[in-house]
């Protein structure tokens, strides 16, 4: 699998972009109506899948990048390659990523 992107039949917005909250994304799937809203780790990784980063290995090294500039060890970044993983699988099975071949 070479990673995700978001699906064509996502709509999706940055609430901060629209008087919203900061880190905080809406979507929704645009044929069942399902809508979701991601926060902050969430909210991060969208962002990251939204600039074309759609890798879990990729990902999470990204994220433990981030973490560590907050003053975090990278090491002690709760958000390895497996949770990146279940967070994209769940995305998947949401119908908001498909799989970017």
């Amino acid at each position: 699998m070479s990673g995700y992107r978001i699906s064509p039949h996502t709509a999706w917005i940055e609430a901060s972009e629209h008087d919203g909250p900061d880190h905080v994304v809406w979507a929704a799937h645009l044929g069942s109506g399902a809508q979701f809203e991601f926060t902050d780790t969430g909210w991060l990784i969208w962002m990251l899948l939204s600039d074309g980063i759609g890798d879990a290995r990729a990902l999470a090294t990204e994220l433990a990048r981030i973490h560590a500039e907050l003053g975090a060890e990278a090491s002690r970044s709760p958000f390895d390659e497996s949770t990146v993983s279940a967070f994209l699988a769940d995305l998947l099975a949401d119908g908001l990523v498909v799989i970017d071949v």
